[in-house]
């Protein structure tokens, strides 16, 4: 069959009312369809300026603020001194065996039925060569007995942290106690060591 040529499609819509109405329609659709394609464009657009203005205005004013040499010479000296409350340790064993050792005299000096669950040490980010040592202490023991615990592993001096609490009270008091100690393992070799 041969396709129809331009002449006969004139013809065809000459003689046809409804084929013309039906392709104006189509136009008008399409067109409808473009401005509402640029309408979203626009409100992108928009946007986007709209967000480019208000990073501009906060870096402006962040630029405006003074003591940014203070800040950076104070948050240094913080650092300096929290790394200096990390201990070195010539292995990640050394460290959970010190960290261990160290929580079992002190729970037993407070609560004695109290237990010492060490964790996997785990590196910390990609801040090598610092991991830290998780451990659970668990058992029954009073809410002031807890309370001495948890002061006497904050106040350590070596950096070790609470991080979790969990004391029922009533007839038999029982605490759940997460705790992590932060070492400086100073060896290449980083073996996960579990006494």
């Amino acid at each position: 069959m041969k396709a129809p040529g331009l002449n006969e499609l004139r013809a065809e819509l000459a003689r046809n009312p409804r084929l013309r109405l039906g392709i104006v329609l189509i136009g008008a659709l399409l067109m409808v369809y473009q401005l509402a394609g640029l309408s979203g464009t626009r409100a992108r657009l928009d946007a986007d300026y709209t967000a480019k203005l208000t990073q501009l205005a906060r870096v402006q004013g962040i630029s405006r603020e003074d003591g940014w040499d203070q800040r950076a010479s104070e948050i240094h000296a913080m650092r300096k001194a929290l790394e200096a409350e990390i201990p070195d340790s010539d292995s990640i064993g050394l460290a959970q065996a010190t960290v261990q050792g160290w929580l079992r005299d002190t729970a037993g000096n407070v609560g004695p039925k109290l237990t010492v669950t060490m964790g996997t040490p785990l590196p910390v980010g990609n801040l090598h060569p610092y991991w830290t040592i998780p451990a659970q202490i668990n058992g029954p023991i009073d809410p002031a007995q807890a309370l001495e615990l948890i002061r006497q592993i904050e106040s350590r001096k070596e950096l070790m942290t609470v991080q979790s609490i969990h004391l029922t009270t009533g007839e038999h008091p029982m605490l759940a106690l997460d705790v992590t100690g932060y070492y400086r393992v100073n060896q290449r070799d980083t073996t996960h060591a579990t006494p």
